[in-house]
């Protein structure tokens, strides 16, 4: 487990990419067992260690989760209700799907997407997170005198990029985040997510497959792509190749400093030249401004 910063600077009033950084926690992190002390107080030594390496200038701080952190859903709308029933009723449904979490413990923000993207009734993505994980970051931001402005899904996150047109100027994208454990699918259409689904994964040798497998299902939902996004610290150019290769579709490894100004300083970092997609969950929330 490791603390990744992207901090983003005005320079010459332009926005500028000032530091790519990360730092590993000194032990492993079980979000599901540790308590809240231990993660807070991993937490606050690996960002002392970035901050003796180089001290942190921004005066705010953006934050991005894995995706094993999030309950994600698919669920009905009914279109009657005002927003805070219709938040209870999607609670009510959470507790069917999954009766051994206490609801009242979540936070939930939902899109509403238009049916006919599906040939369905308009249905609602729902993204909850357990509130200790917002209270442990609203603490470290006390604490380090940071204002917290946004906290965000990795791969929502990432997606961002895409959304603000500086990788590309289509309207729909079809993305795809792989960690160790978890293959996210994400298609979003003019910046708002319509299809979400956590794929989990054992090895990355299923990726290729389980991939190919989804394009073909989302193909047969009249969704066709031309190119899709790879994000996450288990993607590389070695599987984007392959899918290019299996598939006939473009699969571009995201470098999501390409489009952006950068600091002179860091153009020779193997943060920036080597594991760049590493950082695109870190800039897209940063890039949130």
């Amino acid at each position: 487990m490791k603390l990744q910063v992207t901090e983003i600077t005005v320079k010459q009033n332009h926005y500028c990419v000032s530091r790519i950084d990360e730092v590993y926690f000194n032990e492993e992190v079980d979000f599901t067992k540790d308590k809240e002390t231990k993660i807070t107080s991993l937490l606050q030594a690996a960002f002392e260690e970035l901050s003796i390496i180089n001290s942190i200038v921004s005066s705010s701080a953006s934050f991005s989760l894995p995706q094993e952190l999030f309950v994600t859903a698919r669920l009905p709308i009914e279109e009657s209700l005002l927003n805070l029933d219709l938040l209870e009723e999607f609670r009510w449904n959470l507790a069917i799907m999954y009766p051994y979490l206490n609801w009242n413990d979540y936070v939930i923000e939902h899109n509403e997407v238009d049916g006919r993207h599906f040939d369905s009734n308009d249905f609602a993505l729902v993204f909850a997170l357990n509130r200790k994980y917002i209270k442990i970051i609203n603490d470290f931001c006390a604490r380090n005198n940071l204002k917290l402005k946004f906290i965000d899904h990795c791969h929502l996150a990432s997606n961002n990029i895409l959304n603000m047109n500086l990788l590309s100027k289509a309207n729909n994208h079809f993305s795809i985040y792989i960690s160790q454990k978890i293959l996210s699918v994400l298609v979003s259409i003019a910046g708002k997510p319509v299809y979400y689904e956590d794929i989990p994964i054992t090895s990355v040798h299923e990726v290729r497959g389980l991939i190919k497998d989804k394009l073909s299902e989302l193909n047969q939902k009249h969704f066709n792509f031309s190119e899709v996004f790879l994000f996450g610290d288990s993607a590389s150019i070695t599987i984007a190749n392959a899918l290019t290769e299996t598939t006939g579709i473009i699969f571009n490894l995201v470098n999501p400093f390409s489009q952006l100004k950068t600091d002179i300083s860091l153009l020779t970092s193997h943060y920036y030249t080597g594991t760049n997609h590493f950082f695109s969950p870190t800039l897209g929330v940063a890039a949130r401004i």
